[in-house]
């Protein structure tokens, strides 16, 4: 029997520090090289040159860590979708995609060759859980209803209804919380976008992620790609990531990052 292969695609943004954390979790996934062996894809879509170099050094040093240079910034799924585009996807058991600031528990792997998920499943959100603690997973059980539609609606408005409504949430909830957490597997509607785990029913049907955008609204998209062909989109607890959340956005001016999400949001509003 073939030993499973798994790869692992993130886009890094002028913070080669993530990139090199990242990679060195990989090394310490329990069973490597025995049970599993492990591909790395990193593409670069840093405008620090210097950043850019430091990556490329370290890639070289690996031979399973391969680094690509777009040739301008590809936003996230952009960046993805360039990785995707240059890997040999037939070899692999799974496809791990996602941002360049997570850590893997050294059982993540383990526990992925083990799993034996249906063949409709076509993508698998693990556990992903930020520095404060917070559980992302399951980001959203089931489509969104009015109410909810409504506060997105009032907050993609304007920038300063923006600001005001995050203001008011921050008095009436001032610490962020995880949303109930299922004890084994189930069926989502939308996963965190900072990973997914792609799987051969997914390669089956697609070789890309559907995203016309720059940045934001990749949930949706990814969702809406998935049940539009009967596929399921599985939360997996077992499988467990840290995210540092945010590493590459923080290094954007807010209004920036709020007029991405804002021109894209009329297009993905009905997927949510």
């Amino acid at each position: 029997m073939k030993t499973p292969k798994i790869a692992f695609i993130c886009v890094n943004f002028n913070n080669f520090s993530y990139s090199k954390k990242l990679c060195d979790s990989l090394v310490r996934q329990s069973g490597r090289d025995s049970q599993f062996s492990i591909d790395c894809i990193v593409v670069d879509n840093s405008t620090d040159e210097e950043d850019s170099l430091a990556l490329s050094e370290f890639a070289e040093k690996h031979s399973w860590i391969k680094c690509l240079r777009a040739s301008k910034n590809l936003g996230y799924f952009g960046g993805l979708n360039y990785g995707l585009q240059n890997a040999a996807l037939d070899i692999y058991s799974y496809v791990v995609i996602g941002n360049n600031d997570l850590t893997f528990e050294p059982s993540f792997c383990q526990e992925l060759c083990r799993a034996n998920y249906g063949g409709n499943v076509y993508a698998v959100c693990p556990d992903v859980i930020t520095k404060d603690g917070v559980h992302q997973n399951p980001h959203v059980m089931n489509k969104m209803g009015w109410w909810w539609r409504l506060q997105l609606d009032i907050y993609f408005l304007h920038y300063y209804f923006a600001w005001l409504l995050l203001a008011i949430l921050r008095v009436i909830r001032p610490v962020k919380s995880s949303p109930p957490q299922p004890a084994s597997r189930c069926e989502i509607h939308m996963g965190i976008g900072a990973c997914y785990v792609l799987t051969r029913a997914f390669f089956a049907k697609f070789t890309s992620l559907n995203y016309p955008h720059f940045l934001y609204g990749e949930e949706a998209y990814f969702s809406d790609q998935i049940h539009s062909s009967s596929g399921v989109l599985l939360f997996d607890p077992v499988l467990r990531a840290h995210h540092a959340e945010s590493a590459t956005l923080s290094k954007m001016p807010r209004r920036m990052a709020y007029e991405f999400a804002r021109v894209g949001y009329p297009s993905y509003r009905k997927m949510l």
